[in-house]
């Protein structure tokens, strides 16, 4: 019985391949992919058989920004719903997608844990997939309704919490952690039992924050994109309890997911205006198993971060937002949790030149002169620092891989974004 429903399910994914391939190929309104391939001096033949699939060239970022956005709508113009837009943190500029109709997201936003009134103060739901949201509240089989409030205004979204009695609160973790202040004064944080993040890294120390504040609520870590228009990578109820970054699936609506030298590869293909074939997400999982234990069939992936965003590649050095979060953390009555790091070329032959910028303690300041609380920062980042298991950051700087940190004190950070950004690389080698 359960082999023939691998091979029911093989059949099915064959068969969505092949609808999805004949539909780009054959399609009328753009010849997007068809030059594409062409490009590629594959034919036509080549194409539409679904066992060459995994040999198809992958599709970048970067193409879809170097055609005009109507060159690659795949529908009548009048079947256009809505256009979404990346807030461009990460090439730094937005990435912008035509949206169709979608009969069906597959995706029960309660997350089977029994919330009913859900509280969205998350960017990307609250500028374009609200719509879309509603849907997938009245499809799924919890039925929820979602209260789209004001992510830039918490002191009003507190309020509106308390009025409709919110049991769940969509947003990032920043946001969430910023709500938690105006949510004490105007309800109730214990009353929240979901925490459904998305959009940034959920690093360890950010969970704990998050637990101290909503100390009732499961946290769920979600993975979606504004390419995508969906989440489309979620936690089952045994890995929310398990407090892991880890996720399954969601089949369908995603024909089929690759993880290549640890990148997510998505091929998806419920948004007929731009359907993606093998995109390139520049997100990292890896591939845990196939189960995690709760029945859920399929591979289980664990979030590995951004490239650029999440880790750097600095001297031969992966910098990792987890780990530089562990040493700021014991530094943060200095840094208040608000700080930057730069890497930039040196020209000296002292390493790659690392900037911290800090937004003014001015509590610290007032009590400290400026100059002793650089020291205490440099010091400390120089000996508690550990850029590998063996080696902290005064080693590196011995070996001329980096030179001593500067400190500099700012009014705001020079490298601005909607999210929150910690690494920031002015390298090449990236």
């Amino acid at each position: 019985m359960f082999f023939y429903t691998i091979i029911s399910d093989m059949e099915k994914n064959i068969k969505n391949t092949e609808e999805l391939l004949s539909f780009v190929w054959h399609n009328k309104f753009s010849d997007f992919y068809r030059k594409k391939y062409y490009a590629a001096s594959l034919s036509e033949k080549y194409i539409l058989n679904p066992k060459n699939f995994d040999k198809l060239p992958f599709l970048t970022r970067q193409e879809l920004e170097s055609v005009p956005l109507d060159e690659r709508l795949f529908v009548d113009s009048r079947e256009i719903q809505f256009v979404a837009y990346t807030s461009g943190t990460s090439s730094g500029k937005p990435m912008i997608t035509y949206f169709a109709n979608v009969d069906d997201y597959y995706f029960d936003p309660t997350l089977d844990l029994g919330v009913r009134r859900l509280l969205i103060i998350h960017p990307p739901l609250n500028k374009h997939f609200h719509l879309t949201f509603v849907q997938q509240c009245i499809q799924s089989k919890n039925r929820s309704f979602p209260v789209f409030a004001d992510h830039q205004n918490l002191a009003n979204s507190a309020i509106i919490a308390d009025e409709i009695k919110a049991d769940a609160v969509y947003a990032t973790p920043t946001i969430a952690l910023m709500f938690g202040e105006f949510l004490g004064k105007y309800y109730d944080p214990k009353k929240i039992k979901l925490l459904a993040l998305g959009s940034e890294t959920l690093t360890l120390m950010r969970r704990n924050q998050l637990k101290t504040i909503y100390p009732n609520a499961q946290i769920a870590d979600l993975y979606g994109s504004a390419e995508i228009g969906q989440y489309i990578l979620y936690p089952c109820s045994k890995i929310i309890a398990e407090e892991k970054s880890w996720f399954h699936i969601l089949q369908p609506p995603v024909i089929k997911t690759e993880i290549i030298n640890g990148e997510l590869i998505i091929t998806y293909a419920n948004n007929k205006a731009m359907p993606l074939i093998r995109y390139r997400t520049g997100d990292f999982f890896e591939i845990i198993g196939d189960n995690c234990g709760c029945g859920i069939k399929g591979q289980v992936l664990a979030w590995s971060g951004k490239k650029d965003v999440d880790k750097i590649k600095a001297a031969g050095v992966e910098i990792k937002i987890d780990d530089m979060e562990k040493v700021f953390n014991q530094i943060s009555h200095l840094t208040n949790d608000k700080y930057q790091l730069h890497f930039y070329e040196s020209y000296e032959k002292l390493g790659v030149k690392m900037v911290v910028e800090i937004i003014e303690p001015a509590a610290v300041l007032k009590i400290l002169p400026a100059e002793t609380v650089r020291e205490t920062i440099i010091n400390h980042l120089m000996n508690n620092w550990f850029l590998s298991p063996t080696a902290k950051l005064k080693d590196a700087v011995v070996k001329c891989l980096f030179s001593t940190p500067e400190v500099k004190f700012v009014k705001e950070f020079s490298f601005k974004s909607d999210k929150i950004r910690r690494l920031v690389s002015h390298l090449n080698e990236n």
